[in-house]
């Protein structure tokens, strides 16, 4: 899968969010997942080693009737050759036409056993409609499958009648050889092994299908590389230099960038340009769906605008693999390895990763120094509870290993710093310490922070607003903001005066909780 995921990855994400292409992909990955898809692979010698003792049973009938050999092994082989045309297309039939459903059948499966679902699942009794689910989608999709499978099998039948007169004719054949003298005992005997020898060349049962299963799957691996526009099939090779590019003192520009995701039918951006110097910090606010995370994806090359340009230290990052490489982001939804914690640090600069220096200045700067020592086997610890000798974190410890992961990015290149949003499950106090924190030790890269909570982002170099359809509506400081009383100063005042009330209500519950002396 590495073939076609690692440059399809490089290219962009946006065939991943295609239901109809992401569907075909899961299931080659289903197909090649399993431990059968390397057995299969071994019964290409199973196969081969079965050919070659039909060879020697050709030679042996060759001392009886030289045509009697390659008229028995061509019906074996007319029938073979028909065999295996009907089953790869029935598993490609397989691979496309339900790959949707059975996906779907496959993730309620997953809820049923997955650790992640079970407490809901048992809490709202959700068992049996899951079973019902399952059945029934999967029922749906073979439904689908089972008329597909039986197209194509009357030219099977024929072919298995040739073979049946062949290897009939010549049994006939030597029965009468016998009646005449012309073949003795023993000479009957060896014929007729070669003869069910030359089967070898015919249908070869569960190693034959296995093999063909493993072809089908590798063609639509070829075919869909061929949808992406793939040629090679060996990913590039990134070198250490690669990853530690120069800094660069050129902007980051979005121009005139309009983007449709592929699942829904309204722009999430439309003729919004937006230019960032080289060292600044800036914060992208706005209400929900005013295309702020589409904006950061567009700067990390993970979409290409349908119109517009993006550039990062010049160069579209969503081309250039070194573009691209200059930024790091840290998503709301950031990955937590279940990986050491020196994994998860050190992805982010791959070429560094055991650079010891890197790691600790990076975990300092995030503020997670006193992290490793709470754990067990220091850099070396898995950070899920599910395997030996690892152990989970909290939520706000995960929130600094994700911070880690990024600064250290900054010593393997990165030059464009971006936090989107990653911190919404902490409180508004910790939000804010560590966005100080973050724009502390980054004062000379170039930081981009998207939030909802417009106090953790007022000391940052630039305030830019967004609004739904209408692009940048604001642009400046914080101060100079307030002072021009619009969309941001109303946002602004309104979180204030609501968080203001908060610590009035917990002021006075705590003073009514006082005992009365």
């Amino acid at each position: 899968m590495d073939a076609l995921c690692s440059p399809c990855l490089q290219q962009g994400i946006e065939l991943l969010d295609s239901p109809g292409f992401s569907g075909r992909l899961q299931a080659v990955v289903e197909a090649t997942r399993d431990w059968t898809f390397t057995f299969r692979l071994d019964n290409t010698w199973t196969v081969l080693a079965r050919r070659l003792t039909g060879i020697g049973a050709v030679a042996v009938l060759l001392s009886w009737r030289w045509w009697v050999p390659f008229l028995i092994a061509a019906s074996f082989m007319l029938l073979s050759k028909t065999y295996t045309t009907w089953l790869n297309t029935a598993f490609d039939k397989l691979l496309q036409s339900s790959a949707s459903e059975l996906r779907r059948a496959r993730y309620v499966r997953g809820l049923l056993v997955q650790t992640e679902t079970a407490k809901e699942v048992r809490l709202f009794g959700l068992t049996d409609w899951l079973v019902d689910r399952y059945r029934a989608t999967w029922l749906s999709a073979m439904a689908a499958l089972w008329p597909l499978r039986k197209q194509g099998l009357r030219p099977v039948y024929l072919c298995c009648l040739v073979m049946a007169v062949a290897v009939g004719g010549a049994l006939a054949l030597l029965v009468n050889d016998v009646a005449t003298g012309a073949v003795g005992l023993a000479g009957v005997i060896t014929l007729i092994q070669a003869m069910l020898a030359l089967e070898a060349f015919g249908i070869l049962g569960d190693p034959q299908m296995a093999l063909g299963q493993s072809t089908a799957a590798t063609v639509e691996l070829t075919r869909l590389r061929r949808e992406v526009g793939l040629s090679e099939t060996h990913p590039a090779v990134l070198s250490s230099e690669d990853h530690q590019s120069e800094p660069s003192q050129e902007d980051r520009a979005v121009e005139n960038a309009a983007f449709t995701y592929p699942t829904r039918d309204d722009p999430a951006l439309s003729g919004l340009s937006l230019h960032i110097s080289a060292g600044q910090s800036v914060a992208i606010v706005g209400v929900n769906g005013a295309g702020k995370s589409t904006v950061i994806k567009l700067l990390c090359g993970l979409y290409r605008p349908d119109q517009g340009t993006v550039r990062v230290d010049g160069a579209d990052p969503a081309e250039s693999p070194t573009a691209r490489r200059r930024v790091a982001v840290i998503f709301q939804d950031f990955v937590r390895y279940h990986l050491s914690l020196r994994d998860n640090v050190g992805f982010g600069a791959i070429a560094r990763h055991h650079d010891q220096r890197v790691l600790n200045r990076a975990l300092v700067d995030a503020g997670g120094n006193d992290l490793l020592e709470r754990l067990e086997h220091g850099w070396d610890t898995i950070l899920s509870a599910e395997y030996e000798g690892g152990t989970d974190l909290s939520g706000g410890q995960w929130q600094r290993v994700a911070l880690a992961r990024a600064l250290a990015a900054v010593a393997g290149g990165a030059g464009v710093l971006i936090l989107d949003e990653p911190t919404a499950a902490l409180d508004v106090r910790a939000e804010t310490a560590l966005f100080d924190r973050f724009l502390q030790v980054t004062q000379d890269v170039t930081t981009i922070l998207v939030s909802h909570r417009l106090s953790s982002v007022r000391h940052v170099d630039r305030i830019v607003v967004l609004d739904p359809g209408a692009g940048i509506v604001e642009d400046g400081s914080h101060d100079e903001l307030l002072r021009a009383g619009g969309r941001y100063a109303e946002m602004f005042t309104l979180q204030a005066r609501r968080f203001a009330q908060a610590g009035s209500e917990t002021l006075a519950g705590d003073e009514s909780q006082e005992p009365v002396g």
